[in-house]
């Protein structure tokens, strides 16, 4: 069954279709919600307030075809007030730490491949809130600017200005970062 017809059937109330809709985006939207709170709790906390959302409110969406666009706008709003609310606290583990890295890396090189993953998670992390959603949506759920711009509810060329400001910030506060662990790989590997 395609996406468009569990939408239409979870709008007539078959709660089957929407907890395949759920399994289906649970675990972007958590990174999403992650990515933009930085806290796991709070992500956890977005992303069930959102999923509660979309079942109250699917029969507003107009368009089926339209619905990860529609579930991204209340997720993204929802993790903007569930950060504003709760503040930031350091999540015990780290997404990304959490991702399978390649076996045949040595212990060495896995340390600084994760090392550069959370640099770069805390440089992501310490953008200004729009920036961080853009930049978020861009590069982790790989979303066009023009969907991008449909979940923000703003212009296209409001989201390629923040994109822009964003690159300038995590160019300049990881160029020193990512520089060392660059020299680092290069003296183990030479």
């Amino acid at each position: 069954m395609n996406e468009e017809e569990l939408v239409r059937r979870m709008k007539e109330g078959d709660k089957p279709s929407f907890d395949l809709l759920y399994d289906q985006y649970r675990n972007m939207a958590l990174r999403t919600a992650y990515l933009i709170t930085g806290s796991y709790q709070d992500s956890e906390d977005a992303v069930q307030d959102t999923f509660v959302k979309v079942f109250l409110h699917c029969r507003e969406l107009k368009n089926e075809s339209g619905f990860k666009s529609w579930m991204m706008q209340i997720l993204v709003r929802t993790a903007y007030k569930a950060g504003r609310k709760k503040g930031r606290e350091t999540p015990v583990e780290e997404i990304t730490d959490q991702a399978d890295l390649p076996t045949e890396r040595s212990s060495l090189e896995q340390i600084l491949v994760k090392e550069e993953a959370r640099i770069l998670s805390e440089a992501v992390r310490a953008l200004p809130v729009k920036q961080r959603t853009v930049v978020v949506l861009f590069y982790y759920q790989e979303c066009t600017v023009s969907e991008i711009a449909r979940i923000l509810g703003c212009r296209e060329g409001t989201v390629k200005s923040r994109l822009h400001m964003a690159r300038e910030r995590l160019r300049r506060s990881l160029g020193e970062d990512l520089g060392m662990a660059e020299r680092m790989r290069n003296r183990i590997s030479g």
